[in-house]
């Protein structure tokens, strides 16, 4: 007997929302019922270049929809609690964008919620999910790097003064919560903490304030964690002329591999041993579809809107839950606080 169809709303209807409604329609069964946005003539716009039935510009709508089983929250950061806590106190299941929270214990108080109504909540972390990245944590568990000796993970990316003037919560504290470390480093930062295990913050250097008038948060940040006794080094930029470059290489006594996470993904190098070179061939990322949205964001909401859905059919382990965002959240708290940047407390949203 066919499954009954499930109802998944996108709330948000800004730049990564394209791969919400491809991520969900990609799933058997399932279905994307309404297009909601805060400026409803944007939710009509992109329903109707979506072919979503129903439009509204308010979330009490889609909340009080019975056949809605799950929602993405894809809005501004400052929001994100807000609005995750009221979709997991109406029953629904929630897919949010990155972060999770603003604060440690804004995060907490959303895993609790989510325990307490039994609901599944997941951060999008959609790059875990990428074959190479996938192909790496295997490698790395089957020695094939032998003894990591170091890791480095770079974003190098281009922001222009309008991004910033032209948003009501980009480039604030208030608002972002940050910006280059929190909004476009997060992926490089959670895939390195994916791969090698917990981090923690030796020290950071960053730069506030001075790229643009209309930006208070930070342009550029650098930092040395450690991975257990392997030093790791992070840096992330949005003041470059490369609009987007990633480079992660993770360089062992048995081999090294350097990937990027842009779309669709490169394997730069695999080399030491004849069993890593002949698994990294084995891989064709250059294979996969172009995502649908922005290019480098990738096709691998795909692959956590599966995860999702299984998780809710049968309570299985996501690779990307809600104690792995919670944790992105402590440890971007302590690379700001390391950094000597501010803490706000988020502004919540309704």
């Amino acid at each position: 007997m066919p499954r009954p169809p499930s109802a998944h709303a996108v709330v948000g209807c800004g730049r990564v929302a394209p791969n919400h409604v491809d991520a969900f329609r990609a799933l058997d069964g399932w279905t994307v019922a309404w297009a909601c946005d805060r400026d409803p003539a944007t939710a009509a716009a992109f329903a109707g270049e979506y072919g979503i039935p129903r439009v509204t510009g308010t979330i009490d709508d889609v909340l009080a929809d019975p056949d809605v089983v799950s929602v993405s929250i894809v809005v501004d950061h400052a929001q994100h609690a807000g609005l995750v806590e009221r979709a997991l106190r109406a029953g629904k299941h929630v897919l949010v964008e990155k972060p999770l929270a603003l604060s440690v214990e804004e995060g907490e108080r959303l895993l609790r919620i989510a325990e307490e109504c039994g609901r599944v909540l997941s951060v999008v972390s959609q790059h875990r999910y990428d074959p190479l990245v996938v192909g790496l944590s295997d490698w790395l568990s089957a020695g094939l790097l032998g003894r990591l000796l170091y890791v480095r993970s770079v974003l190098e990316a281009s922001r222009d003064e309008s991004y910033y003037k032209d948003s009501y919560w980009r480039g604030t504290w208030e608002g972002e919560g940050g910006s280059a470390l929190i909004n476009q480093g997060y992926h490089c930062l959670d895939v390195t903490r994916a791969v090698c295990g917990e981090l923690t913050v030796v020290s950071a250097m960053a730069r506030a304030g001075e790229l643009f008038g209309t930006m208070r948060t930070e342009d550029t940040l650098c930092a040395l964690l450690a991975a257990g006794p392997v030093p790791v080094s992070f840096a992330v930029t949005v003041g470059s002329t490369v609009t987007w470059r990633t480079r992660l290489e993770f360089v062992g006594t048995g081999g090294t591999v350097e990937l990027d996470l842009d779309h669709p993904g490169k394997l730069h190098r695999a080399w030491g041993n004849p069993e890593l070179e002949r698994r990294a061939a084995a891989l064709d990322p250059a294979a996969e579809e172009a995502s649908p949205g922005t290019d480098y964001y990738g096709i691998s909401h795909r692959r956590q809107a599966a995860d999702f859905a299984a998780a809710i059919a049968s309570g299985k382990q996501m690779a990307a839950d809600a104690r792995s965002g919670l944790a992105m959240v402590r440890l971007i708290t302590g690379l700001y606080d390391a950094a000597g940047l501010p803490r706000v407390p988020a502004a919540g949203g309704a």
